[in-house]
């Protein structure tokens, strides 16, 4: 399977078709879509499911047609970011084929793929809500507990509901399990840091309740302090979100980067140039993302912006190297929103094998290990359930959709 790549022009009618409401379609029934509508897309205007969108692709297509640039940026989503990057972490085919990591041969829905599970299991004859089920899958891999059992009461259909995850989704699921069980109930704060060296704290909040008196009449009062609590459930969804924060930091870096700079450094190390300085804060800070590398194996695009010819020679050069050819040879200006990807048409196929590459290096490295690690104090190896994911993830085709 390779990455299937479109023209600008053809971007344009993907996003058109996906604003309207065909974002879960493939990209070649979008494209058919656009082209049957040509004529009549002012029409569908109240009907799309974006308007506001739909009718803004409209008037970039009809610029691109007269020949004007419109800057008019497609939008490119992860679908189930969260998932995306729990599959990546565990190496678990079977969660990476239901949110797009791993290629099926069509576009993929992880929530509907669960929720016709659970019909499967149950029967037809189930009352089970397809848009409840989504908010139930999306929080129960956080440790949500809430959230389940109001949509699903305390019965079969939420052990049902249990035992899908579990079999569709069996590394993510392990994952959440592992957040819940090494819970510190003494910490005040939860902390790690991630491979590009931004630093995660994030303090422990308990509930205070207190019994006051306004007007002769009780009253209770409830606040949060930074107090340990036993059996916090936070762990797992914090991890991620920051896992998610730096993903969108790295398609920044690597969309956006100098190319005079990127030629630079290619030319040192191909020359085997470049000292070893540690003595300027900027080589302070890239041996501390080399460090970081050692540890997880994942190169952050972030040591691109203080690499220069005094301190290119302090790390794994075949591991720049590999880093530096990955980059889109144009860069580009990406605007993001959590995991909503936006550039300009002709940019698309770039940005989807950026996405492709950074799972693809989440895959390989060891970033839980090392999340889990700190946040234990003990060293802990996180084993793959499929360490051979990489080069399928960098081909697939509907990561960003």
């Amino acid at each position: 399977m390779t990455l299937q790549t479109f023209t600008g022009r053809e971007y344009l009618k993907i996003d058109i078709a996906g604003n309207y409401g065909m974002d879960k379609e493939d990209w070649n029934d979008r494209i058919t879509w656009f082209d049957k509508n040509e004529s009549n897309l002012h029409a569908l205007i109240p009907k799309s499911e974006e308007p506001a969108l739909f009718y803004a692709g409209i008037l970039a297509w009809e610029d691109s047609q007269a020949g004007k640039p419109s800057g008019y940026p497609i939008s490119l989503d992860a679908t189930c970011s969260g998932i995306q990057i729990l599959s990546c972490l565990a190496g678990d085919r079977k969660a990476a084929e239901i949110c797009n990591v791993v290629d099926t041969g069509k576009r993929e829905d992880a929530y509907v793929s669960i929720y016709q599970d659970m019909v499967d299991t149950i029967g037809e004859s189930a009352k089970i809500d397809r848009k409840q089920t989504k908010e139930a899958i999306m929080t129960a891999f956080f440790n949500s507990t809430n959230v389940p059992k109001r949509i699903f009461g305390e019965g079969e259909l939420l052990n049902v509901f249990y035992e899908t995850l579990q079999e569709s989704a069996p590394g993510p699921w392990e994952i959440a399990e592992t957040m819940l069980n090494i819970w510190d109930p003494t910490a005040l704060t939860n902390d790690w840091v991630l491979p590009d060296n931004y630093h995660v704290q994030v303090k422990v909040m308990g509930q205070i309740h207190e019994n006051v008196q306004f007007l002769n009449e009780p009253f209770e009062v409830t606040y949060e302090i930074n107090t340990p609590i036993k059996g916090g459930r936070s762990l797992g969804a914090n991890m991620i979100h920051s896992i998610d924060g730096m993903v969108v930091r790295e398609m920044q870096n690597r969309c956006k980067h100098n190319p005079y700079t990127i030629q630079g450094l290619k030319d040192l190390v191909a020359r085997k140039g470049g000292g070893r300085s540690q003595h300027r804060t900027q080589d302070q800070l890239v041996q501390k993302i080399w460090d970081h590398y050692k540890h997880t194996n994942f190169l952050s695009s972030r040591i691109l912006a203080y690499l220069d010819i005094e301190n290119c020679g302090l790390g794994n050069r075949q591991a720049l190297s590999d880093l530096l050819d990955s980059l889109p040879e144009k860069p580009f200006e990406v605007i993001s929103v959590h995991d909503c990807f936006r550039c300009l048409p002709n940019h698309g196929n770039d940005l989807r094998q950026q996405y492709n590459n950074i799972l693809a290096e989440i895959a390989e490295s060891s970033i839980l290990g090392s999340i889990v690690s700190q946040m234990t104090g003990r060293q802990i190896t996180a084993i793959k359930l499929d360490p051979s994911l990489a080069q399928d993830i960098r081909n697939t085709n509907y990561a960003l959709s």
